[in-house]
């Protein structure tokens, strides 16, 4: 693990892990070669009278506990009036998401088809100005597009998969990838099964050639990531995908990709399948830190 570097851009431990919890995750974290994390609090289904709390706390304790794990915030719901937003902003979250599954008072979820809202556009332009990364993740497709064409700068989506694979309302399409590859943006790599399993049939990918984007069933696995990888690097290359992994945040990981210790494995699957170790460090490190920090 020595040489390899990771940058994780989505991890719901913060949500998930006791307080007192946090700091030693993070050194068996940075043990494993994990230099960047973007830790995020997922507050859908939290007690909203103890979000600002919880967060405050959890926040303090990922701070203390290392300088490059960055906060996130997964679905802002709860920020319904000034006094809500002007706290959110000085807590100087690195990035946030609108969103989470359903539609709230700023925008539309993946399973809903609600839009930006007038109050969701003035949260959108104060993120802006303080300088807050808006994280395109789980807004739906009217919700991506407005937010997208507001943004001036690199587009980001922290954790996905890609329609081209796996049809499902979580991934992105072809035309929404090409936005943020266009705008010089970054897109995570999710290893959340049901976005990943390729489908028994995709006609884009007949034409390819490499061995692993042979698609069929199984056990959800490493092959899965693998095949999501070789579909966008064959599209759009190698300097706009890294991994948003989910950890803590889903259910069934792929077999042998469990924990940042797994790494290695995936490391050997991409060797195998022809990336070179630069091709490789790019996705597991540089272009999150070269487009974003």
């Amino acid at each position: 693990m020595k040489n390899i570097r990771i940058c994780d851009t989505h991890n719901d431990f913060l949500t998930e892990l006791k307080v007192c919890e946090i700091e030693d995750y993070i050194n068996r974290c940075e043990e494993c070669g994990v230099e960047i994390i973007s830790a995020s609090y997922w507050s859908s289904e939290r007690d909203e009278a103890k979000i600002e709390e919880e967060l405050t706390n959890r926040s303090n304790a990922l701070r203390l506990a290392s300088k490059n794990y960055l906060l996130h915030i997964e679905d802002l719901w709860w920020v319904k009036n000034k006094e809500k937003l002007k706290f959110l902003l000085d807590l100087k979250p690195f990035s946030c998401s609108l969103t989470w599954n359903f539609d709230n008072a700023l925008a539309g979820g993946s399973k809903e088809s609600g839009g930006l809202t007038m109050w969701g556009e003035r949260c959108l332009k104060e993120l802006i100005e303080s300088d807050i990364v808006v994280d395109l993740a789980h807004l739906n497709r009217k919700s991506f597009y407005q937010v997208a064409r507001l943004l001036k700068n690199k587009l980001y989506c922290s954790h996905t998969g890609f329609y081209g694979v796996k049809r499902h309302k979580r991934n992105l399409t072809d035309k929404q990838i090409d936005m943020i590859v266009k705008s010089g943006g970054f897109i995570g790599l999710f290893f959340y099964d049901k976005c990943l399993q390729a489908n028994d049939k995709v006609e884009s990918l007949n034409k390819m050639n490499r061995a692993s984007l042979k698609l069929g069933g199984g056990q959800f696995n490493i092959d899965d990531i693998v095949k999501s990888l070789n579909y966008f690097t064959l599209r759009w290359g190698f300097d706009n995908i890294g991994i948003g992994s989910d950890f803590y945040g889903i259910e069934n990981y792929p077999k042998g990709l469990e924990n940042y210790e797994d790494f290695p494995n995936l490391l050997n699957a991409l060797v195998k399948e022809g990336y070179n170790l630069n091709q490789i460090d790019k996705i597991f490190y540089t272009n999150f830190k070269n487009i974003m920090l």
